[in-house]
């Protein structure tokens, strides 16, 4: 069953995912006993920041999603329980180092064929408790979230932070979607359809009562197994392309390129470029 926050992942995946404006370069390595490494560096505006993370299962139901270390300093984590209770999933985040104040999580899913529950508390602020849960009934899918803010730490007031609703439907090519945010103020309509086996086209409608609203229309083509285009338009007059090429088995060479329509004479350009090894 579809958890709360992937309800309309599949559309904001393609008009966000592989777009990257600064230079980036990614080595992925797999060791003999299933140890993956993978170490990453981005050199923006600001200079260059990198991090190494490791991945593996020391155990059976026990998964180390990512661990590992930024070049600021700051050391993350990120663990999985998967076999304690049927249907469900313990995860625990946690992060420190670098001068910054600690973070930490701790959350559990629980799914069966048409319900799916989702609950996690920041043990750091707050503590903030989480929850959201789905019910699906045929080809739609219903949601709902609330943040509540304990103020067990005394640092505010205990409050209600943000709540909201969603609801899809999802054919054998397509899913439709509605979501709401930010105290359902805002809304979000959002469609991903795969036309053919070569061409698939999302578009997102972000809209409320007091913001400006803005249309999001992308798509990605699949010129052959090693070539893929990529790109989107908002009606805020901003272009977005990516060129993605395999210029071998693991190795892939992403081009991106943004032009602010509405001021071709400015500095608002944006070009990137990203190498994937492994």
């Amino acid at each position: 069953m579809t958890k709360y926050g992937d309800i309309s992942k599949s559309a904001s995946d393609l008009l966000n995912n592989d777009y990257c404006f600064d230079r980036k370069f990614k080595l992925k390595t797999k060791t003999a006993n299933g140890v993956e490494f993978t170490v990453e560096n981005v050199m923006g505006s600001k200079g260059v920041a990198g991090k190494l993370t490791t991945k593996c299962s020391p155990m059976d139901g026990i998964k180390v999603e990512k661990a590992g270390v930024k070049t600021d300093g700051r050391l993350f984590g990120e663990f999985k329980l998967t076999n304690a209770v049927k249907g469900a999933e313990f995860t625990l985040k946690a992060e420190d180092g670098a001068g910054k104040a600690p973070a930490g999580n701790f959350a559990v899913n629980y799914s069966t064929g048409s319900v799916n529950l989702d609950a996690n508390v920041d043990v750091v602020n707050g503590p903030t408790i989480y929850g959201a849960g789905t019910f699906g009934y045929d080809n739609f899918t219903l949601g709902g979230e609330v943040k509540y803010n304990t103020d067990f730490d005394g640092e505010g007031s205990a409050s209600v932070q943000d709540y909201n609703g969603a609801v899809a439907y999802s054919g054998r090519d397509f899913t439709a979607s509605l979501t709401t945010k930010k105290k359902a103020s805002s809304y979000s309509l959002a469609y991903h359809h795969s036309v053919n086996a070569s061409t698939t086209v999302a578009t997102q409608f972000d809209f409320s009562a007091s913001a400006a609203k803005t249309l999001t229309v992308g798509g990605i083509y699949k010129w052959d197994s090693q070539t893929k285009f990529q790109g989107k338009f908002d009606s805020n007059g901003v272009a977005s392309a990516n060129w993605i090429q395999v210029l071998r088995p693991q190795v892939k060479l992403i081009s991106s390129a943004q032009v602010n329509a509405k001021d071709f004479s400015g500095d608002s350009h944006k070009f990137g470029m990203s190498l994937i090894l492994g």
